[in-house]
């Protein structure tokens, strides 16, 4: 096998000039490693290993070594090929035959070396090195960030497959396993995985709880990958997990039946009332269309209802002697392909023209106009002004006004007859009850009598007058000494009754003193406690935080917790003699036995 020759003078694979170019031509150089080659009996093969990332200059062995027994030699002439490094990432002393690196060897970019070395006397090792492996690389991810969409009520057990992580190393040091470190709240999903015939660890995300988009529309999952070795490399990635939203909810009404009193006079187009229902599913599934049921109820279309806002309008011109009432079934449906529908019903009354009634206009006081109060409205606030006006005279225009319902937190008040107060009678609280049924009759003295009626529903909007309450008193988890800062420690909770930003909970740590909070962190959002730091049982063997849960309210209310956290005691310290010499003198004869040192 030749060797490689550069210019004029002789020169052996590793770059450096042969003992005898001083001496010889390099034509007849090459005659005599060609006849050194062909006489010699190749003796045996010198296997080496070396761990990878050792620095330039590292020796990997010595060629002599695979001499034979009692044979030395002063000088070796290398046999190589070009490519395969050895000239560039070896460095061979061909007089001692001590093989050294030439720079920082990466098994991953080559893992294996070989050449022959060949004595003046003809004696040839086949020398052979092996770079070992070293955890030197993370399992990496091929995107940070992966988006899926799963439908609600997806069947548990249902896989979704993520992308896996590779890890440039090899065997044990490559990916072992994944975990979900943070955002899966009430374990609603679960990791697989298989390994496959190419090495690499597939991942599938698993479904292990039920999916309520209106209870939860979005998780953010923190999943991480990590390898074999010791101390393992860890590499994450973020799986945004977004609800997406199907039909089960049908349209609910705010009142399973509506009445109202119309006089036959009503001008064609008039405005009746209005029906409500709300759909809690979202999009085209939370869309509410309204129609009137004309199987059911008025076939000969007195009435109309508009598709979108519910408002019933008259079509046609009523006749009293021909029909004083009309029962009208209501449907309300969403827009989904296969809708949902739910029914009410309206109930309309129609006076005679002849007999006039008293009429009633009533003003809600609130800001926008609606029929709202605020739980914290005081007895003797206004929710509603009402005018009555009768056209009649004398006795017949007399009105009485009266109200019914509200379990007595609302009632009535005049000073002309003519104006009348709808107030606040007692003290309200929206997380008791949130709405309540008014009736206000206006009844003349006729005979027989006439009466207008309007029903409505007050609304009680909420204040922020519930701070937030823990589940638990005090909480208390025990935990290693040792874990990776972002590990779980425990969860807290706490619900607020009010509603909308007032019933919005955040936490957050309390900082003091005396406190250990800068050891762990809390997500605002879900109560989740985890480790921020290294933890130190010597330091603190149990430390106490105090978690705050704060309303959005304005101004917010809040409350606090304790909560108590036990670490385990690992063996992390050595023993420390409390001097570094100690010199001590003792008497001669002294009994033995006699302590003279402690």
């Amino acid at each position: 096998m030749p060797i490689t020759s550069k210019g004029s003078r002789c020169r052996t694979l590793v770059g450096r000039p042969c003992l005898l170019s001083s001496i010889c031509q390099q034509k007849l150089l090459f005659y005599i490693f060609f006849v050194l080659v062909q006489s010699a009996v190749v003796y045996g093969a010198l296997e080496l290993q070396l761990d990878e990332g050792q620095p330039a200059g590292t020796i990997v062995g010595d060629i002599s070594a695979g001499l034979p027994p009692g044979e030395t030699a002063t000088l070796y002439f290398i046999s190589d090929h070009e490519g395969t490094g050895v000239g560039s990432d070896l460095h061979i002393d061909e007089t001692t035959g001590i093989i050294t690196t030439a720079r920082r060897l990466d098994r991953e970019e080559r893992d294996h070396y070989s050449f022959i070395a060949v004595t003046m006397t003809g004696t040839t090792i086949q020398v052979s090195i092996t770079v070992n492996d070293v955890n030197d690389h993370a399992p990496v991810f091929p995107k940070k960030k992966t988006v899926l969409k799963i439908p609600e009520h997806t069947a548990v057990g249902t896989r979704f497959s993520l992308d896996p992580a590779t890890d440039a190393d090899k065997d044990q040091l490559t990916t072992q396993g994944y975990t979900i470190r943070e955002g899966n709240v009430g374990q609603t999903f679960r990791l697989e995985t298989k390994r496959g015939a190419n090495k690499i660890l597939y991942l599938d995300l698993v479904v292990n709880g039920l999916l309520d988009r209106e209870k939860r529309s979005s998780y953010t999952l923190v999943i991480e990958a990590f390898d074999g070795g010791s101390p393992r490399r860890i590499g994450s990635m973020a799986v945004e997990v977004t609800v997406t939203d199907i039909n089960d909810h049908a349209p609910v009404f705010n009142q399973s039946r509506y009445h109202t009193i119309i006089s036959e006079s009503l001008p064609q187009g008039s405005s009746i009332l209005q029906v409500f229902a709300t759909d809690d599913d979202e999009g085209d599934n939370g869309l509410v269309l309204y129609e009137i049921n004309r199987r059911q109820s008025d076939p000969d279309r007195y009435f109309v209802i508009d598709l979108k806002s519910g408002v019933i309008t008259l079509n046609k011109p009523l006749d009293f002697e021909l029909k004083r009432v009309h029962e009208l079934v209501v449907q309300a449906k969403d827009n989904a392909s296969q809708p949902e529908v739910t029914n009410t019903f309206v109930t309309i009354h129609v006076r005679d023209f002849n007999d006039n009634q008293p009429t009633m206009t009533i003003i809600f006081l609130s800001e926008d106009g609606s029929p709202r109060i605020s739980e914290g409205a005081q007895p003797g606030q206004y929710v509603a002004r009402i005018s009555v006006t009768d056209p009649d005279y004398g006795e017949y225009a007399n009105v009485n006004v009266s109200l019914e319902g509200g379990d007595g937190k609302f009632a009535l008040t005049t000073k002309d007859s003519i104006i009348y107060l709808i107030y606040v009678d007692q003290l309200l609280d929206r997380e008791e009850r949130d709405s309540y049924d008014l009736r206000v009759m206006a009844t003349d003295s006729g005979t027989p009598p006439l009466r207008a009626e309007s029903s409505f529903t007050i609304q009680v909007t909420d204040v922020n007058d519930n701070p937030p309450l823990f589940d638990q008193q005090t909480y208390r988890q025990t935990i290693p000494e040792v874990v990776y800062p972002g590990s779980f420690v425990l969860q807290v909770t706490a619900r607020d009754k009010d509603q909308g930003p007032n019933g919005d909970v955040r936490y957050s740590l309390l900082k003091g003193k005396n406190s250990r909070s800068d050891w762990f962190s809390i997500d605002p959002i879900t109560g989740i406690i985890t480790t921020a730091t290294a933890l130190d049982f010597e330091s603190e063997p149990a430390p106490t935080v105090t978690v705050v849960a704060t309303d959005g309210g304005r101004p917010p209310l809040s409350s606090t917790v304790k909560v108590d956290i036990v670490l385990q005691d690992v063996n992390d310290n050595t023993p420390v003699f409390s001097k570094s010499f100690y010199n001590a003198s003792i008497k001669e004869n002294t009994p033995a036995g006699t302590c003279f040192l402690e």
